[in-house]
C-alpha cells in the first residue's frame, strides 16, 4: 500500500471492518472479494495517500465512510469492468483535489456526492457530472446547491424545482456554465443562451420484453397536478425536461385517467411528430408540453411547446 497510515488503520480496525464486510457480502463471494480488494488498493489507498498530511482523526473519519461506501459500490456493480474506470477516477482524481482543503467536512461531502451520483442510472451521466464537478470544486457550504444543479443537468429532472431555485443562490456557477439569466429556466425546455429552446420531441418507455418498463400499454393518469403513467399493476410519476426524463414509482390512488383522444380533436399546434402508422390513444396538454400515448406502441411521446414560451 502507498499509504502506510491506511495499512495500520486497516490492521487496527480489522475486527470491526471484517464484520461490516461479512454483512455486506453478496452474490459470488470470490468475485465480491476481488472487486472490493481492488477498491481498497486502487481507490481508497491512493485517496488516503494523497491526503496523508491530514490529522489522523480526519483520515480515520473519511476512511470509515469510504470503506462502507466501497462495499455499497461493489454491491451496485460500480467496480465491475464497464464502470470500474469511472469509479477509480472519482477516488483518485476528483476527490483528492476537492476534499483536500476540507478535512473536517470530507465524510459528509463524500456521502452527498455519492448520493447524487447514485440517482443517475448510467455511467455516462455520472461521468458528465464528475467532469463538471472537477472543474467547479465547490466549498462545503455551496456543495448541496451545486449537486442539485449539476445533478439536474446531468439527467435528474426530479431535481428541477430545487435546482432552479439554487441557480439564483450560485451566480458563480451560473457564470461558469454560461447559463444566462436563471429565471429563464422556469421554462423546462430552455437550454441556455447557447443552445436555446428544445423543439424536438422526447420519446420514452418501451415494453418489458424489449428491456423497457411497461408490461402493458401505458395509460396516462392525472393526480394532484402530477402526470402519472400506469402499465398493469405498476405506476410511475413522469419527470421530464430538456435535461432528461425519469419515471419514479408512484401510487395511482385517487388518480384520474386522461380521456381517450379522438384524432380529429387533436390540437392543431401539436402537429404530427409521430410515425404515420401510430394511433394516438391519449393526449394530455400540460403548460409547457403535450404528453401522448398510443394504441399500438408502448412508448410515450413528450412534445415541447415552442410557440409560446410563457
Amino acid at each position: 500500500m502507498r499509504s502506510e497510515w491506511l495499512a495500520q488503520y486497516l490492521l487496527k480496525q480489522a475486527d470491526t471492518l471484517n464484520q461490516s464486510y461479512r454483512l455486506a457480502r453478496q452474490g459470488d463471494q470470490a468475485e465480491f472479494a476481488r472487486c472490493f480488494s481492488g477498491f481498497l488498493l486502487d481507490a481508497l489507498d491512493p485517496l488516503m495517500a494523497a491526503l496523508d498530511h491530514w490529522p489522523s482523526v480526519n483520515k480515520a473519519g473519511l476512511t470509515e465512510v469510504t470503506y462502507q461506501a466501497g462495499l455499497t459500490l461493489v454491491q451496485r456493480g460500480w467496480l465491475a469492468a464497464q464502470q470500474r474506470d469511472l469509479t477509480l477516477a472519482l477516488f483518485t482524481r476528483v476527490l483528492p483535489q476537492w476534499l483536500a482543503p476540507y478535512p473536517a467536512d470530507a465524510p459528509q461531502l463524500l456521502v452527498q456526492l455519492l448520493n447524487t451520483l447514485s440517482h443517475l442510472p448510467t455511467a455516462a451521466q455520472r461521468s458528465n457530472l464528475l467532469s463538471q464537478w472537477q472543474c467547479c470544486r465547490p466549498t462545503p457550504a455551496a456543495a448541496p446547491d451545486y449537486l442539485l444543479i449539476l445533478g439536474w443537468m446531468a439527467g435528474l429532472p426530479e431535481f428541477r424545482t430545487a435546482a432552479v431555485a439554487a441557480l439564483s443562490r450560485q451566480p458563480a456557477l451560473v457564470a461558469q456554465l454560461q447559463l444566462g439569466a436563471p429565471e429563464h429556466f422556469a421554462h423546462p425546455w430552455w437550454r441556455g443562451p447557447e443552445r436555446g429552446w428544445q423543439t424536438e420531441p422526447v420519446a420514452l418507455g418501451a415494453a418489458t420484453w424489449l428491456g423497457g418498463e411497461f408490461s402493458e400499454l401505458p395509460v396516462l393518469l392525472m393526480a394532484g397536478g402530477h402526470t402519472l403513467i400506469q402499465a398493469g399493476d405498476d405506476c410511475w410519476q413522469l419527470h421530464v425536461d430538456t435535461w432528461g426524463h425519469k419515471l419514479l414509482p408512484h401510487s395511482p390512488e385517487q388518480a384520474t385517467p386522461v380521456p381517450t383522444q379522438d384524432l380529429l380533436q387533436l390540437p392543431a399546434a401539436l402537429g404530427t411528430p409521430w410515425r404515420s402508422y401510430d394511433q394516438v390513444r391519449q393526449c394530455l396538454e400540460r403548460r409547457h408540453e403535450w404528453v401522448v400515448s398510443f394504441h399500438n406502441s408502448y412508448r410515450l411521446m413528450i412534445i415541447p411547446k415552442t410557440r409560446d414560451h410563457s
